[in-house]
């Protein structure tokens, strides 16, 4: 099977933008201790995120729940017209609709439902929804891709990624009432909701490149995805729906971040092993390295248990700084701009090293400009 490829790439960000001083010194500053605002400042490499939720309306001392002022499925809506336009494509067009996210406004159905339905796609469509599986879903999403166009289906695939984590951190915040490094739950769920950015991203995978805006091109057997098996390893991060005292429903989050970071670098060096031994000389050619836009400690840690030098990965510190931590859609963010900014040109390859809670992937990419 030859290359898929990657085309017109949109990237949508939540309207409500803050820098992480304004957020820490001002809309927070009473529910901070001083060493959770310095850590925030000085620790995470992230400067801006964008939310859904307009902040400076919201009274943090009711605990009742918040509803965004921005709705996914909107957000999703919007950006697949804006990339189907860009590719000359008409509803039509779409043979298979594959949405990532793990919030979703509604328990069920999955959110392809409404999407079908308000974009007019085609009454055959195939459609699927990946719940779950955080931040390192691209790849997962791009080998069902190569698998719709192996049964010798010529149309082309929607992907829709949203990173909507706020309502799920901000919801448990404006239970705590004050936030220090000593309650390491809290605090986590703290830094959580301050690296997250609300984001959806879009792009059209084809087999060849017969679309206008194609960008890249990937070859799916330099796709490599490890998840981590031992016994007992799914506890060192889950988020569920718990009763409080109160019996009101509260966003429960679990996470042994020492574990899952030392989980995930593991993987990602085995990752990068098994590509570099499979394609020698793909590898030695490698021009850009892009990771997962975790904050900068966790990348630092991950960079260098892989062995890559940091100035190989400086758009990865770029965009978490100007845009903080995208999730699922960082993979697409850093395609999209190592083109656009110029760090890779026609025929230079880049390698995503992605990871989340569900593990480890990793994978070569071509530039076509």
């Amino acid at each position: 099977m030859s290359p898929i490829t990657i085309s017109n790439i949109d990237i949508e960000f939540a309207p409500f933008s803050y820098t992480i001083d304004e957020l820490v010194d001002d809309i927070f500053v009473n529910k901070l201790d001083k060493e959770v605002r310095d850590f925030a400042k000085n620790e995470l490499g992230i400067s801006r995120i964008y939310k859904a939720y307009d902040l400076k309306k919201i009274d943090f001392d009711n605990t009742d729940f918040v509803l965004p002022d921005v709705s996914l499925n909107d957000m999703y809506v919007k950006i697949a017209g804006k990339v189907c336009a860009s590719s000359k494509l008409v509803p039509h067009d779409i043979g298979f609709l594959i949405s990532i996210n793990d919030y979703q406004e509604n328990l069920a159905p999955s959110p392809t439902v409404e999407i079908v339905s308000r974009l007019g796609l085609k009454k055959d469509i195939r459609t699927q929804n990946f719940q779950g599986l955080a931040c390192s879903s691209l790849s997962e999403a791009i080998l069902n891709a190569a698998g719709h166009f192996s049964l010798g289906n010529i149309d082309d695939v929607l992907v829709l990624i949203g990173t909507f984590y706020t309502g799920w951190f901000l919801d448990r915040l404006k239970q705590i009432k004050h936030v220090s490094k000593n309650n390491v739950k809290e605090f986590l769920n703290f830094i959580y909701f301050l690296i997250f950015s609300d984001v959806t991203a879009s792009t059209i995978i084809s087999h060849g490149t017969k679309l206008d805006g194609s960008l890249a091109q990937i070859d799916i057997n330099s796709i490599f995805s490890l998840k981590d098996n031992n016994y007992e390893s799914y506890k060192k991060a889950t988020i569920k729906l718990s009763p409080s005292k109160d019996y009101r429903i509260i966003f429960d989050m679990n996470l042994d971040a020492k574990q899952l970071k030392e989980s995930v670098a593991n993987l990602s060096l085995e990752n990068i092993s098994r590509l570099r031994k499979k394609f020698p000389q793909d590898f030695e050619k490698i021009k850009l390295w892009g990771f997962h836009t975790a904050g900068t400690r966790f990348v630092d840690y991950i960079r260098e248990k892989c062995n890559i030098e940091k100035n190989n990965a400086k758009l990865t510190y770029d965009l978490m700084k100007e845009t903080g931590n995208t999730g699922a859609v960082s993979a697409l963010q850093i395609i999209k701009e190592s083109i656009e900014r110029k760090f890779l040109n026609k025929g230079e390859l880049g390698c995503i090293v992605d990871y989340g809670w569900e593990g480890a992937n990793t994978f070569l990419f071509k530039s076509l400009r």
